[in-house]
């Protein structure tokens, strides 16, 4: 990750580089965005919080590995611990390869198409399936963007889920990034849900960051949790 510069704010393809890799961050399995990160990416979150008076802790991680201007490599695992579930954890993962299909000076389309495992489907289906995920993005002046991805994903047997991501970000600073984001998920088990998540990023000397945050249901169910993130490069 690039490390902060003089100025006291980004170039726009510094604003582009942090959209790359801030939707990461998310609640559930990491997901890519839509710029394709300008180098080899590792982020990990973890996630505290409480479910209807249950405890519940996430982890995720998010690798991202460009091959060229256009394309990426992504894995993402994630896993989580509760008190709901048969076996006490639930995870997932991904492994998949996003496409940079428009670029103009300010906007970008891409899409990612992944293989997906998951450990406890319904309905008896299988454990693998497929994600199709369609991202979008928007850099605005030189400290903010906005992020868009709507993904489909299916398991062997028919299981389906859908998830609807929305990211705004705000960097007055080099070393400052804050973020807003919303998350509308069908998941593959579970109920619906929508969740909003504030963040601060803070970038070091090096680059490397540490994001905090605070996370809350938005469609009237009891859940909130903080978010404690560490963003650096698989090299470092």
């Amino acid at each position: 990750m690039a490390g902060p510069q003089a100025q006291a704010r980004p170039s726009v393809a510094g604003l582009r580089y942090l959209a790359a890799i801030a939707v990461s961050l998310t609640p559930a399995p990491a997901c890519a965005s839509a710029w394709i990160a300008a180098e080899s990416q590792e982020i990990w979150t973890n996630v505290a919080g409480s479910r209807d008076d249950l405890r519940f802790y996430e982890s995720a991680a998010y690798w991202e590995e460009p091959i060229g201007d256009a394309a990426a490599i992504v894995v993402s695992p994630w896993v989580e611990q509760n008190q709901t579930s048969a076996e006490g954890w639930r995870a997932e993962a991904l492994f998949g390869l996003k496409h940079k299909l428009v670029e103009q000076e300010r906007t970008v389309v891409a899409v990612q198409a992944s293989g997906v495992w998951a450990s406890e489907p319904a309905g008896g289906c299988d454990e693998g399936g497929g994600e199709l995920r369609v991202l979008g993005g928007r850099s605005f002046g030189e400290t903010g963007f906005v992020n868009v991805e709507a993904a489909t994903r299916a398991l062997s047997g028919g299981c389906r889920g859908e998830r609807l991501d929305l990211t705004l970000g705000y960097r007055p600073f080099t070393n400052w990034l804050g973020m807003a984001q919303i998350f509308a998920d069908r998941p593959l088990d579970g109920d619906d849900a929508v969740r909003g998540q504030l963040s601060l990023v803070r970038f070091g000397e090096s680059g490397r960051g540490v994001q905090i945050g605070v996370r809350a249901r938005l469609d009237g169910e009891a859940e909130t949790a903080v978010v404690l993130g560490f963003w650096g490069a698989p090299r470092d």
